[in-house]
């Protein structure tokens, strides 16, 4: 978890640097660049045709897309700061609600660690490689595993209220970009901003939902005017169709749990009285190879987005505090 520093920090969009900025010749080349490479990052989010949930790998390439928008915006309006004065404020206040997010995914994402500790402790406690574990362990077994399927995020639902509420606070922001005239560096800035605050909501909602169940997502229309505006509603409507009659539920999570229904089954009747040992222990064995299997690759997947969120603070905080050497 992390701790954010909300003092007032610097940020490119106020400088007081005399060296004169690298301006764009042409506004509009810059712009259709901008968008042109926000088509080319929104392709890493596509779904194959049979998706039938989101999986932690997805949510990981969609925090590490939304990272690379915040370094690209970073690039492109540092070359424009003379001109961002107006934006100063609201880029402020925009990054902290970005960073309490951060700190809020960081706290879902810690409860999916917990549940990969329970996952991993059953497992050590089927152990079958030297001996049949003792009725003792296999009993905590079945218990340990139970509770990993039963350990839900319903103590974290003030969080998860608290994560919609800043969505919103972000559409709404939206909403205060100033007005500016065409083909301009304001405009450029607006552009950009503009970008950024969509594909953060966007991303955010399917945070939100998936990590802490809210289902009621905030799905923004894209003006035509971007270029990238088709990708990214297209791209909304498939996902929100996806999520919203299965808030908080991941590809992986729902492998694991078919495949621990099998083990607990299994375990039922090695444990009791007058089963098959011999016969029983092998489809028991198979069944916690199966589970095992499972569980190392939501494990590894926790493991990439827990990196990826905490870089998506990394990169918005280093935005918010960094100073331009030219």
């Amino acid at each position: 978890m992390f701790i954010v520093e909300k003092a007032n920090l610097s940020s490119h969009f106020r400088s007081i640097k005399k060296k004169p900025p690298h301006l764009p010749k042409n506004y509009q080349f810059a712009a259709r660049s901008f968008d042109e490479k926000v088509i080319l990052h929104l392709k890493t989010l596509d779904l194959a045709t049979n998706s039938a949930n989101i999986s932690i790998s997805w949510l990981s390439a969609a925090v590490s897309f939304l990272s690379t928008v915040h370094s690209e915006a970073e690039d492109q309006i540092s070359n424009l700061k003379t001109e961002a004065d107006d934006y100063h404020v609201l880029y402020m206040e925009y990054s902290l609600k970005v960073l309490d997010l951060c700190n809020l995914f960081s706290s879902a994402v810690q409860q999916l660690t917990d549940r990969r500790l329970l996952l991993n402790f059953s497992l050590r406690l089927l152990n079958f490689s030297d001996q049949i574990p003792s009725a003792e362990k296999l009993n905590k077994a079945k218990d340990t595993l139970t509770k990993s399927l039963n350990n839900t995020l319903e103590s974290a639902k003030e969080k998860g209220l608290r994560a919609k509420a800043l969505i919103d606070e972000l559409t709404i922001l939206l909403g205060r970009l100033p007005s500016s005239k065409s083909n301009s560096g304001r405009d450029l800035i607006r552009r950009t901003f503009y970008a950024l605050g969509v594909l953060t909501v966007f991303v955010g909602s399917v945070l939100v939902t998936i990590l802490y169940g809210e289902a009621d997502v905030v799905k923004l229309r894209v003006p035509v005017e971007f270029l990238w505006a088709d990708s990214v509603n297209g791209l909304q409507t498939q996902i929100f169709e996806l999520i919203k009659p299965k808030p908080n539920r991941l590809l992986e999570l729902d492998t694991i749990a078919s495949r621990a229904v099998v083990v607990l089954d299994l375990l039922h009747v090695f444990t009791s009285e007058g089963g098959d040992k011999v016969n029983d222990r092998v489809g028991l064995e198979d069944g916690i190879k199966e589970l095992g299997t499972a569980a190392k690759k939501f494990s590894d997947g926790v493991d990439t987005l827990t990196k990826g969120v905490n870089g998506m603070f990394r990169t918005v905080l280093n935005s918010r505090n960094g100073r331009l050497d030219m």
